[in-house]
């Protein structure tokens, strides 16, 4: 038994860029074949000359040997992207290189690049376009043009080359000088060597016998585009005087020819509108775009210096922010001293107990020494503002220490004592026994005398002031610190911990001391509570982490405590 072959049936289309159809062959095998078949018809005359040509060159190509068919189209495409990629990798290559050009202006900087890739196609364009007429139409030349002009053959053939070799070295030299930088001395000798030429070339063909004046109209478009309205009409004068020239060399040729002056240069008039008429809208046009350029040129010019005037303001607002933190920086260690200043203030009252007429000179003396113990402790505590001051003017890091939080609290009675006025009555409850925390001290009694001026500030009309001291659990320690004031609100008691919030009278308050308590509070990994209402006073609860042997995390609340003296503004 064979195969039968069958080539009937629909046509495949096969894929490719040409769009031919490459008919498929099928092969049926025979029920019980053994052995391979080959097709009996391939259909071959189907398929256009072209595409087969194509199919054939591409089967033996040494890259698809071997591969199916059905790879060709991909290979292809492949390797027209692939052409595609590098032709506009080479174009950005060729534009980068037109950009880099020495010109400031922005308007001829767009510009050059244009006129770089025109004056080189002029460059290449006239003198090839010459070479093929002379080498190609010659005789056709010479007998429809040349013999015709009104100088004669040999001049005007002499004019003709002269004319496309000057315009030939005005392209590229107009190359060279865009450049270096020259655009408008480029454009400008290119154009004057364009009607110089011009005015050579009517004048010796004359204006009947002159090839067209498009050259002309691209002279007068060009130095309008890129020379401005000026030279579009000094361009549209000489142009007249090109139309003159020529119109003047066949009157002086043939004078028998025009019946007179007016019949020589009729056709100058004609010129004069419609060459006016292109030049009014191209000035309409030029000045329009040159007027939008000026405008955005403005506008750009307006921006810089309203970024300059806002540079200027930011740095006059910063330098106004730095005054203003200063000045803040200067009421907290003023809100600081005075609280100092007044604890050693009720110390030296203790000196007119010597003035009574009934004094105890030994009491007295144990009350002088006790005064002059407060005093120095008042000293000890304005110390360390100034040494606070200090580190945060050299950005060191305040001592933290590990000490017992009774012991501190109860130490600070004899301030505490003189801070409050007699009318205020105040009491300290600490345990029997060490609850010992890691904190500065200095910041930890800060923190307290801050709290109590604002309780003593709160009670103008007397009251009491407890300090209790007491385990909080296991690790933590809880001091709550009430007084019997007037009480907050709820709208003032949300704002109490924000930077320069006070509600007291200007030069009474600074609104730093419960700012500098909350953050001393949290950098030591603690919290801070407040419970306040009117008319039944003021209940701060603190609650720290008691202190473990290992000193970690000292460096961190140090530098919280810095920080404290920086509030933002």
């Amino acid at each position: 038994m064979g195969r039968t072959m069958v080539t009937g049936g629909p046509q495949m289309q096969a894929p490719c860029d040409f769009h031919c159809r490459f008919p498929q062959t099928r092969t049926v095998p025979t029920p019980g074949a053994g052995t391979r078949g080959l097709p009996t018809e391939s259909r071959e005359d189907t398929v256009p000359r072209h595409a087969r040509l194509l199919r054939s060159t591409y089967q033996i190509s040494s890259r698809n040997i071997g591969k199916p068919p059905k790879t060709w189209h991909a290979d292809m495409h492949i390797r027209l992207s692939t052409d595609h990629s590098s032709r506009k990798a080479m174009w950005h290559r060729l534009k980068a290189w037109l950009d880099r050009i020495p010109i400031s202006d922005p308007v001829d900087r767009r510009n050059a690049v244009f006129m770089q890739i025109f004056l080189a196609f002029e460059g290449c364009r006239t003198p090839l376009m010459k070479i093929y007429l002379l080498s190609s139409e010659w005789a056709y030349m010479t007998a429809a043009f040349f013999e015709k002009t009104a100088s004669g053959k040999s001049l005007s053939i002499t004019v003709d080359l002269g004319t496309d070799l000057a315009m030939t070295v005005a392209a590229w030299l107009g190359v060279y000088l865009i450049r270096i930088g020259k655009f408008k001395q480029a454009v400008t000798q290119f154009l004057a060597v364009q009607l110089v030429s011009g005015l050579f070339a009517y004048g010796t063909f004359g204006y009947k016998v002159s090839p067209g004046d498009s050259l002309l109209v691209m002279a007068l478009a060009l130095g309008g585009l890129m020379l401005g309205r000026r030279a579009l009409w000094a361009i549209y004068v000489s142009i007249l005087l090109i139309f003159a020239a020529g119109m003047t060399s066949d009157y002086l040729h043939d004078p028998s020819v025009h019946r007179g002056v007016f019949a020589a240069y009729s056709s100058l008039l004609f010129r004069t509108f419609s060459y006016a008429l292109i030049t009014i809208i191209l000035d309409r046009s030029i000045g329009a775009l040159r007027e939008a350029l000026a405008e955005s040129d403005m506008h750009r010019r307006q921006l810089q210096l309203e970024m300059l005037e806002r540079e200027r303001a930011q740095e006059q607002l910063l330098h106004a922010h730095k005054m203003e933190a200063v000045g803040q920086l200067a009421q907290g260690i003023a809100h600081d001293f005075n609280n100092v200043l007044g604890i050693i203030l009720g110390f030296a009252r203790e000196r007119h107990r010597l003035d009574e007429p009934d004094a105890e000179p030994r009491a007295d003396a144990m009350a002088l020494a006790q005064a002059l113990a407060g005093v120095e402790m008042a000293a000890r505590r304005a110390d360390s503002i100034s040494r606070k001051l200090l580190n945060f003017s050299r950005r060191d890091s305040p001592h933290v220490e590990i000490f017992d939080v009774a012991e501190a609290t109860s130490d600070l009675h004899p301030l505490l004592r003189q801070l409050f006025p007699s009318n205020v009555s105040m009491s300290i409850q600490t345990p029997g026994y060490p609850l010992p925390i890691r904190f500065d001290r200095s910041q930890f009694e800060l923190a307290i005398l801050n709290i109590a001026a604002n309780a003593r500030d709160a009670m103008p009309e007397g009251g009491g002031f407890e300090i209790v001291v007491a385990p909080d659990g296991r690790e933590t320690v809880s001091l709550t610190l009430r007084d019997d004031g007037a009480g907050m609100n709820e709208e003032t008691k949300s704002r109490i911990f924000e930077p320069f919030f006070t509600t007291k009278p200007i030069g009474s308050g600074t609104g730093v001391g419960l700012t500098v308590v909350y953050n001393l509070v949290r950098h030591a990994h603690g919290w801070i509570e407040v419970h306040s209402a009117p008319g039944i006073g003021t209940r701060f609860q603190i609650r720290l982490p008691l202190a473990s042997e290992s000193p970690a995390g000292t460096g961190e609340m140090a530098r919280a405590g810095l920080a404290l003296q920086d509030v933002p503004s």
